[in-house]
């Protein structure tokens, strides 16, 4: 091969690789991946820790139960997750406290479904 060639590919993987490091890498997210509301917080008066954060990932109703699933963990009335002890489960949100204050966390609007046939 020629040094004209030779130097000619060399230049252009030179060239390629100094655009491919110069570009910002995409960013790829999971279409499968639910969307979720922001997170309800509890704030902490000393501030040596952080404060708890509550993620509502889902409510299931059913003739027996009202569940909600809060940061992974599935939940009833009267139980915690994360220091925090659920009130209340409705169809799209559930009350929890944690300290003086309750909090409210919701789903957001499109994530809520309609009640099946055989519950109504």
């Amino acid at each position: 091969m020629s040094n004209w060639a030779s130097s000619g590919i060399a230049t252009g993987l030179l060239l390629l690789t100094i655009s491919a490091a110069a570009a910002p890498p995409e960013v790829l997210t999971d279409p499968m991946q639910p969307l979720v509301a922001p997170a309800a917080t509890a704030s902490t008066e000393s501030g040596d820790t952080p404060p708890t954060v509550w993620q509502l990932q889902g409510i299931r109703i059913d003739q027996r139960r009202r569940s909600a699933l809060i940061n992974g963990q599935s939940v009833a009335v009267g139980e915690e997750v994360d220091g925090a002890k659920v009130l209340k489960i409705e169809n799209d949100s559930v009350v929890i406290q944690s300290g003086e204050k309750p909090s409210t966390l919701r789903l957001l609007k499109h994530d809520v479904k309609q009640r099946s046939r055989a519950l109504r």
